[in-house]
């Protein structure tokens, strides 16, 4: 059990820590969270054994760095817009054109 606990949990961190990286970093909090519940898991079973094991404190790093990256990008990173003054020339002049278009097909009919 407490294996299967310890593998998840720390699968789970790395993929959250790898998501973090990656410009879908907004997905990084859902296997983050995962791997908080199954690190609370591991926490409860060493409790009951009387263990102190170093992989957990490495999964806790490996979680609060994940969620430390992704926070980070998430309140400190800006979307800017590019010019719209271009777009909107562009979509008039491909509006005019398809015009242009019509009125020569209504003059060959």
């Amino acid at each position: 059990m407490k294996k299967l606990v310890t593998i998840i949990a720390f699968i789970s961190a790395i993929i959250a820590l790898i998501f973090s990286l990656l410009p879908i970093y907004i997905i990084a909090y859902y296997p983050a969270i995962v791997a908080v519940l199954f690190c609370v898991i591991l926490w409860k079973i060493n409790q009951k054994s009387n263990t102190k094991s170093t992989t957990f404190k490495v999964l806790v790093f490996l979680i609060i760095a994940s969620l430390s990256i992704t926070s980070y990008r998430v309140f400190f990173t800006t979307s800017e817009v590019s010019d719209t003054k271009n777009i909107q020339q562009k979509e008039q002049k491909s509006e005019e054109e398809a015009i242009e278009e019509l009125e020569v097909l209504e003059l060959e009919e």
